[in-house]
């Protein structure tokens, strides 16, 4: 069963679904997010994933960053440390309900949702069972978002923040210190420090995130594994009308989730 509910952060109240299957004890999985994309991700990823999930038993929160989805915040807020914050904030209400099983959470990043997983595991590591990367943008410092930092960083630091013009929306604000925290931060070390199952998965043909920093993630952990799907670009060609190679992740990846959690 679906709900949708708000949790409280410090600034902010963060916008989440979660999803409950029958049963008790149930294993569960968080959902980060991409950057100015929502909690259901790029043709309903996220949302796909949940009910997949559903499927097996597993429990799931999905949630929107600052300033993402159903998030009443401007932007102003939404910062990578901040994303990282809501992380643990939706791990924390998950680990009240006494449905769910706290020695079996799942976590998976999309994009620069990877980085936030990567990056939570600096301090939490040892509350995940299993990890699960799709197109993960886990850079340490600034990474494969150099283009960002040439084209916006002078004005976010002449006017605080930036609106960035993204193809998929055009009012998504970023702020100087969202920046910062991706030059200050280095998730790559970060990850190293978890040790259980990881997962990372991306396409071929993904032009903002190299295919290839998946092995790169993968090199971290000694039990990773890497799935390339051939021809996919970042989103798995979800928007593109053909879904079946998203398809295939949803189902690949709720079936390892299921397994290893």
């Amino acid at each position: 069963m679906e709900k949708a509910l708000f949790i409280k952060n410090e600034k902010y109240d963060i916008p989440a679904i979660v999803n409950i299957p029958a049963g008790e004890k149930l294993p569960f999985v968080v959902m980060c997010h991409g950057t100015a994309s929502d909690k259901n991700e790029a043709g309903n990823m996220y949302a796909d994933l949940a009910a997949a999930l559903a499927e097996k038993g597993v429990a799931s929160i999905r949630m929107d960053f600052a300033g993402c989805g159903d998030s009443t915040d401007s932007g102003i807020n939404q910062t990578f440390m901040n994303e990282v914050s809501d992380t643990v904030k939706a791990y924390e209400y998950m680990c009240e309900n006494e449905t769910v099983d706290t020695g079996r959470m799942g976590i998976i990043g999309f994009s620069q949702g990877g980085r936030v997983m990567a990056q939570f595991m600096d301090t939490h590591r040892d509350k995940a069972k299993a990890a699960v990367s799709w197109s993960g943008a886990c850079h340490n410092g600034i990474g494969v978002f150099a283009g960002w930092f040439e084209a916006f960083y002078e004005k976010a630091v002449k006017e605080g923040y930036v609106a960035m013009p993204m193809d998929w929306r055009s009012d998504f604000i970023v702020p100087l210190q969202w920046f910062e925290d991706i030059r200050n931060t280095n998730p790559m070390d970060a990850l190293k420090k978890y040790t259980g199952p990881l997962l990372c998965v991306a396409g071929s043909a993904d032009v903002l995130v190299p295919c290839a920093h998946a092995d790169e993630i993968a090199a971290t952990n000694e039990k990773a594994e890497v799935i390339i799907y051939e021809g996919a670009d970042h989103t798995f060609n979800v928007l593109t009308g053909d879904k079946s190679i998203a398809q295939d992740v949803i189902t690949t990846t709720a079936d390892w989730l299921a397994e290893n959690l």
